[in-house]
């Protein structure tokens, strides 16, 4: 390929595009509504010694500052997570009066205590607890609720000692496996552990803490070394902050932990491509592409990096594959039209970049492309301008935008038009100098 059409292509090896095996955290819905806080109030009024938040924490760390071992549980009322509407239960069928009378009575017999962290979510310590004791409780508490009022609540339990976790910590790894048990639905139950890390990762990744996410990611490896999710997750963090020596060795664990880990595989070839080791990176795209070719950023990634090493004929049907799986991305479409048009098939061209602006009207390569398939085709002048004046407008510093829109000029006689464009191209590092001398000796002759 050519200098020049080099730059029509611009490699996606963008951290953006690394697959995180990650958990749907958009399940883990914040419950803060009227009805919640009104039910708070109605256990307090049941229960009036029962303590909240800080205090009760508090209380509770005061009195298991000298035991050895103990167990913590989360809990929370399934009908408020699933987004019932309190409309239609009975008046005072809340359910959060029976949890705290079943729980009270449970800490009285299992020399327990109980309280709230905040307003729908119920917790428990129990001193001299085990994990599996502490598991044996909790399915004792659902089965005893499902029986007097069947309605069923989520359980995360943690137990102490668990690693290097100081006392305090125990409550929120709890609260970790409450969110691990919300994947499975109502009236589950999920003892803290390395899953439940990785979710706990996740939350923090999709938050942008990428610092936060590592910290658990490694926690759960401690936990469980052999886990691939979790190997790959922490390679994508390493990825996203450029150390990519750390990255490639955290996906090379998760490949020779499970060969078949396509995202791994990808994920690997990404950084690859990253530190512009291209061969490398097509390498693993192709395979993971064996193991699983209905990945939308497999098939788009191996296709533009076919495209930008001028492979034309092995880029269209990664990329046209990748238009199947992902139909509403304008970016498939524009990279399949660049396809096209560098291998001179500007009838697949166009469709495929008007695509691409239908789905992305400010997608300047799309737009300037389009003007100059428009233009080289003979149709309406105006219409092509329109295309390449607002790709420099959008995008002002692509100098190969400027060249096309002075080529246009240069098509239709609009000389001092042209040569602006072309030396605009020129001072953003396209090389038009040929282009210049050619409208300038034109201008010469005109005069």
């Amino acid at each position: 390929m050519t200098t020049r059409n080099k730059r029509l292509f611009h490699s996606q090896g963008s951290e953006s595009h690394f697959l995180l095996s990650k958990t749907d955290t958009g399940r883990l819905k914040e419950t803060k509504s009227k009805e919640i806080i009104d039910a708070q109030d109605a256990v307090r009024s049941a229960f009036p010694d029962m303590l909240s938040g800080n205090d009760f924490i508090n209380r509770a760390y005061q009195q298991l500052d000298a035991i050895a071992q103990f167990s913590a549980m989360v809990i929370r009322l399934d009908q408020v997570q699933e987004d019932s509407d309190p409309a239609e239960l009975p008046e005072g069928d809340d359910g959060h009066v029976d949890v705290a009378g079943i729980l009270d009575r449970l800490c009285r017999q299992e020399n327990g205590l109980w309280g709230t962290l905040e307003a729908g979510f119920f917790a428990s310590f129990f001193p001299g607890r085990n994990g599996s004791d502490s598991l044996e409780l909790a399915h004792d508490f659902q089965k005893r609720l499902v029986e007097k009022t069947a309605k069923t609540v989520t359980i995360g339990v943690a137990s102490f000692p668990t690693m290097a976790y100081k006392k305090p910590e125990i409550i929120n790894n709890a609260r970790k496996a409450l969110d691990h048990a919300t994947f499975f639905g109502a009236n589950s139950l999920v003892a803290f552990d390395a899953v439940s890390l990785n979710i706990s990762g996740d939350k923090f990744y999709e938050k942008g803490k990428i610092q936060a996410a590592i910290y658990e990611f490694k926690l759960a490896l401690e936990l469980d070394p052999s886990n691939v999710n979790v190997h790959n997750s922490l390679g994508v963090c390493y990825g996203l902050q450029s150390h990519h020596d750390s990255a490639i060795a955290e996906f090379q664990k998760a490949i020779a932990i499970d060969p078949g880990e396509y995202m791994a595989l990808y994920n690997l070839g990404l950084v690859h491509l990253l530190i512009e080791q291209r061969d490398r990176a097509l390498e693993y795209f192709l395979d993971a592409d064996k193991i699983n070719g209905n990945n939308y950023e497999v098939a788009f990634q191996t296709g533009t990096l076919y495209l930008e090493t001028g492979n034309f004929e092995k880029c269209r049907p990664y990329l046209e594959r990748a238009a199947e799986l992902e139909p509403e991305s304008g970016q498939v479409y524009r990279y399949l039209g660049d396809c096209y048009a560098a291998d001179h098939m500007p009838e697949a061209a166009i469709p495929a970049y008007k695509k691409a602006i239908k789905h992305n009207p400010h997608d300047a390569a799309a737009l300037s492309a389009l003007g100059g398939l428009f233009d080289d085709q003979g149709e309406n002048p105006e219409i092509s301008q329109m295309f390449l004046s607002e790709s420099v407008v959008i995008s002002p510093e692509n100098g190969l935008f400027h060249h096309r829109l002075g080529r246009h000029f240069s098509n239709h006689n609009r000389l001092d038009e042209a040569l602006k464009e072309f030396e605009k191209a020129t001072s953003l590092g396209y090389d038009a100098a040929t282009d210049i001398q050619a409208i300038k000796d034109r201008i010469k002759v005109e005069k």
